[in-house]
């Protein structure tokens, strides 16, 4: 039922997530609920459905290949906000909005795991090549990540008041990846 899907991430652009219920959602894709209920167990299926949906779209912008580990890195970087950015109603589901009562699925925690380690695989790379040497790749891809989240998050969320967003973002995760290959400081 990927009319379902789309109704919904229509409902999420348009309204919010808080607009987000199954009889909104059967009305607007034109279903009965009890449809939403057999084909996905409810609006906890649907969600569990945009965030694999949105980690698929992800994962194929995000991996890059660059030849150059800190430059590929950087692109993967610029991906994830392009994506972000391009599907903000996915991005919501799966980062911005805690739908109250929902548990992701073990197959949903799967996908997202393996988003991450696209993330973790780039900065492996990277140590490959002398970069953030003494660092534990886990660590490293963590701040990384958590800082484009926040970068991004505000973008998305009005909150960003930088004179252009495409250059202040792109020197924003070069500081930040020059900042982060530097040795790390005794008992870290």
């Amino acid at each position: 039922m990927p009319g379902v899907v789309r109704a919904a991430l229509d409902l999420i652009t348009e309204e919010g997530p808080e607009g987000l219920t199954v009889r909104a959602l059967a009305r607007r894709a034109q279903v009965a609920p009890m449809s939403i209920y057999n084909h996905f167990d409810g609006k906890d299926g649907v969600l569990d459905a945009i965030i694999i949906d949105g980690f698929t779209i992800l994962a194929s912008i995000a991996r890059t290949s660059l030849a150059d580990p800190r430059e590929n890195l950087v692109a993967g970087a610029s991906a994830y906000r392009d994506f972000a950015l391009e599907y903000r109603a996915h991005y919501t589901v799966m980062f911005l909005h805690q739908f109250v009562g929902y548990t992701p699925s073990p197959d949903t925690m799967y996908v997202a795991a393996k988003g991450f380690e696209i993330l973790a695989g780039q900065v492996q790379r990277c140590q490959e090549w002398g970069i953030f040497a003494g660092r534990v790749y886990s660590d490293v891809s963590q701040q990384l990540w958590a800082a484009v989240h926040g970068y991004v998050s505000l973008e998305i969320l009005g909150i960003n008041f930088a004179s252009d967003r495409d250059v202040v973002f792109h020197e924003f995760i070069v500081a930040l990846v020059d900042g982060l290959d530097v040795p790390a400081a005794e008992g870290n």
